[in-house]
């Protein structure tokens, strides 16, 4: 009986030392775009067509211990945009969809960089697109416009980020600047500006700012899209999870990681694209938890997302999905206008060569059966929009060939998935979460309650 009354009061002390932990290391990971249906898609497409994956195809963070959803509208609609969320993820305070850092009467709130600079901690924030976007900027700005990308990109500067990367610095020619301008301002403030991942890591005692030397576009490549020795966002976590385990040994870190291109691909409703940006940021994720295995006592990881964008449906017809038709998508949307606007300006315009085309990128016809309707639109809009009038569907951040587009939109009806929008929607985003200080977790209801659960995880408060 004595023994059985020690063993019980082993295991209640052990609980409440588990529930007092404090994190020493944060990892915030921002699926730009990501729903619900995002996650379970991927792995549903995973399973069938990357039959060599770990676990069945599962993504490295459906397995956290909470696994829930959060609701994201902003001060000023049930559709929140980019920043209006990213200020809510990065402060614990509703604004105005377009605002960055204020809230909905333009005054500055304080920011999770602000907040763990001044408890010692180190700070990185990484993302794949510009550095100064949206969600990124909300870790380190205040401006009532989003778009104010030279008064952004100056709040960084004077900011206590220790680690940043994305694929370049966004500007407007009205500035008056180029990039080089602001790479120089970079290394007027002391900020070590480095286009080598290996030299990025191994950066002691300065900030860093990581980047490619002449980025091809706003953002990095699709992860459908890369080419050998082309960056991805797994990169870019393992270099500041290396700078940052060595600078911030004995502080802590608090690490933002934005997978931001996937809010591109699902603005374009292309279901391959968006699943492989999944899988490059659950790879991202695994790179934490192999950190974590080094540190479970003292590292928390937080995966969630700033709105879903597209209003994904899984098995919209007929009781069923044939993600295996899945496989033989080679490209992207945007990379598949690319090609197309390429045999326009070598004049191969006929029906035959573009067959040919959407054989090799998409498996029409040899390994995709069309019905006589999907061929019949294809060809229709081939004439129409591709020989006649160069038609383009234009989303957000592209401006695809029609034709591109209708094929994509054909190939995820053939697999039974559809989509309800170009825009973002006003569905919630999933919520996962791990480590030290997940007890703070379990009451999440609202996009605005994980950072205040991060600071109450510190022994403190924001946005409240």
């Amino acid at each position: 009986m004595m023994k059985r009354v020690l063993t019980l009061v082993s295991l209640l002390l052990v609980a409440v030392i588990t529930v007092t932990a404090q994190p020493k290391y944060i990892f915030l990971f921002i699926g730009d775009g990501l729903g619900i249906n995002h996650v379970y898609g991927t792995e549903l497409y995973n399973a069938a067509v990357h039959s060599d994956m770990p676990n069945g195809g599962a993504v490295s963070f459906s397995r956290f211990p909470i696994r829930t959803y959060v609701t994201n509208h902003s001060s000023s609609s049930l559709v929140t945009d980019s920043s209006a969320a990213a200020t809510a993820l990065a402060s614990g305070v509703k604004t105005v969809n377009g605002y960055m850092g204020v809230d909905a009467e333009k005054r500055s709130v304080k920011n999770m960089t602000e907040l763990v600079s001044e408890l010692g901690m180190k700070v990185g924030v990484v993302t794949n697109v510009g550095m100064n976007h949206a969600t990124p900027s909300a870790f380190f700005a205040h401006d009532e416009s989003r778009s104010a990308y030279k008064s952004l990109y100056e709040q960084y500067l004077a900011s206590e980020v220790d680690f940043a990367a994305g694929a370049t610095i966004l500007y407007r020619k009205r500035d008056g600047l180029q990039l080089e301008d602001y790479i120089a301002q970079a290394k007027d403030a002391k900020i070590e500006v480095v286009h080598d991942l290996n030299t990025a890591a191994k950066v002691r005692g300065k900030r860093v700012l990581l980047m490619p030397e002449k980025p091809k576009s706003k953002t990095l490549e699709y992860a459908n899209d890369c080419q050998p020795g082309d960056w991805t966002i797994v990169d870019f976590t393992d270099v500041a999870i290396k700078y940052l385990e060595r600078e911030a040994k004995r502080e802590g870190f608090f690490l933002m990681v934005e997978a931001g291109h996937l809010d591109y691909c699902a603005h374009d409703n292309d279901a391959v694209t968006t699943f492989e940006e999944v899988n490059d940021l659950s790879e991202s994720v695994q790179l934490a938890l192999d950190f974590y295995n080094k540190h479970p006592e003292e590292t928390l990881i937080i995966v969630t997302a700033d709105h879903e964008t597209g209003g994904l449906a899984l098995g919209y017809s007929n009781y069923k999905m044939n993600m295996e038709r899945l496989a033989w998508q080679r490209c992207s949307t945007l990379a598949l206008t690319g090609k197309m606007r390429a045999m326009r300006e070598r004049g191969e315009t006929s029906w035959e060569q573009m067959q040919e085309l959407l054989r090799k990128e998409l498996g029409f016809w040899d390994n995709v059966r069309l019905r006589k309707k999907d061929e019949q639109l294809l060809r229709k809009t081939f004439e129409k929009s591709f020989v006649a009038n160069n038609e383009e569907v234009v989303s957000l951040y592209s401006h695809n060939e029609k034709l591109a587009y209708v094929a994509v939109e054909i190939l995820n009806k053939r697999a039974y998935i559809k989509w309800i929008s170009l825009n973002h929607t006003g569905m919630q985003v999933p919520l996962y979460v791990k480590g030290a200080g997940i007890e703070h977790f379990y009451n999440c209801y609202d996009n605005t309650d994980i950072p205040k659960s991060i600071a109450r995880s510190l022994g403190t408060t924001l946005g409240e």
